[in-house]
């Protein structure tokens, strides 16, 4: 898929990534994105799940009920566009991860199904 933000401007090739019901808010975080390149497009999405992974072996022992699949299943099917728009933020920057991950751990806290 060719990304055009503005007329005439293409970021080039990038792939979409993330659960089909947010693709529509990922475009739009690229799209309003202030300096966008394929590059940082494809590493925000590989930063998501990297985050998503770390976010899983931090949790508190407390938290255990979920597999990694599941809690990383979850968190994508729900958070993935806003951790998404996180990542464009801070320039899919990976030592700003832990940016990333705060997220996920407010997540984890506030939302029952990934702290049961």
């Amino acid at each position: 898929m060719s990304i055009e933000i503005g007329p005439g401007l293409s970021v080039g090739i990038a792939e979409i990534r993330g659960p089909e019901h947010h693709h529509f808010a990922i475009l739009d975080a690229i799209d309003s994105a202030d300096c966008i390149s394929a590059g940082l497009v494809a590493n925000g999405f590989c930063m998501v799940e990297h985050a998503i992974s770390v976010g899983w072996g931090i949790r508190p022992d407390s938290f255990g009920a979920l597999t990694f699949r599941q809690f990383h299943e979850l968190v994508r099917d729900r958070y993935y566009a806003e951790l998404y728009r996180h990542t464009l933020a801070i320039g899919a920057d990976y030592e700003r991860i832990g940016e990333v991950v705060a997220d996920i751990a407010v997540a984890l806290l506030n939302d029952p199904q990934l702290n049961s």
